[in-house]
């Protein structure tokens, strides 16, 4: 196998690992909502530094929570590798 067929081989593993969230907002909420309540908290955030770290931006009104419609219009992706 060449160099380059093994990094378009990483590549397309690791786009496939990305896209498994990427995109799915609704996806991204059931996984962090603990509480089933529709939204994101902040202490629901806490389990992916990456949500944390963008939460403020995310949470446009600052309630405290990120809805769907919040998440989607911040074209937030969860980067996974």
């Amino acid at each position: 196998m060449t160099t380059s067929s093994i990094a378009i081989t990483a590549i397309l593993t690791a786009f496939t690992s990305f896209s498994s969230l990427a995109g799915d907002d609704e996806a991204l909420i059931d996984k962090f909502d603990l509480d089933q309540d529709g939204q994101i908290s902040i202490k629901e955030a806490v389990a992916e530094p990456q949500l944390l770290a963008a939460f403020g931006k995310i949470d446009t009104d600052g309630n405290g929570v990120i809805t769907k419609q919040e998440l989607s219009k911040s074209g937030f992706r969860l980067i996974r590798f």
